[in-house]
């Protein structure tokens, strides 16, 4: 029977023989994705946002949204409840309107086709027949012509919204403003934007 040689020192790797820095680098990228998996499968797939505008979640100067103590932990409130329908909350305060624009995004389709209807790709926003955040005709809250998946998820998020106590403004399907909190003042935007 064969003897194995055993040694006190652990075996090192012959730097002259060292792998190709292409090679090191995918292992070290390949294996911090795999961290990402296992901690959140989310967080390895980068989600897409508003354009533009910073998410919930991301600090930023004092706006009009957010002079209202009670803005914050209500969107948080939203977010919790869409994420256990598999969905999730994007809003933004706007600064020339005082009102938050809001987008959802698909997180776990299966979950969520039991609230909204259309097509529901993860990663993706439900469908609400406009982009959030752009002001059209086709955006405003009373607009018809959409298909009835359409017309169902406007009426499901003023329903959602409204639960937490934002108010739908009627320029568009995505502007909300929390009941209570007066709008912008003209000056009070310009100080703002400054």
């Amino acid at each position: 029977m064969p003897v194995l040689p055993t040694t006190s020192q652990p075996r090192r790797l012959n730097p002259s023989v060292a792998l190709p820095p292409a090679t090191r680098w995918s292992s070290v990228a390949m294996a911090l994705l795999l961290a990402a998996c296992v901690h959140s499968p989310q967080a390895a797939v980068p989600s897409p946002g508003l354009q533009g505008g910073p998410t919930l979640w991301e600090p930023t100067a004092i706006a009009p949204c957010d002079r209202a103590p009670t803005a914050r932990p209500a969107l948080e409130r939203i977010g919790r409840e869409l994420q256990s329908q598999g969905m999730a909350l994007q809003a933004t305060c706007d600064t020339a309107s005082g009102g938050w624009v809001v987008q959802v995004q698909v997180v776990d389709g299966t979950k969520a086709h039991k609230a909204v209807r259309g097509p529901l790709a993860d990663g993706q926003a439900v469908d609400m027949g406009t982009p959030a955040g752009a002001a059209r005709s086709e955006a405003a809250a009373g607009a018809s012509g959409f298909s009835p998946d359409v017309l169902h998820n406007r009426q499901w998020l003023r329903a959602l919204m409204a639960r937490h106590q934002f108010d739908n403004l009627p320029d568009a399907w995505w502007h909300f403003a929390q009941r209570g909190v007066p709008p912008a003042q003209a000056a009070d935007t310009d100080l703002a934007a400054r």
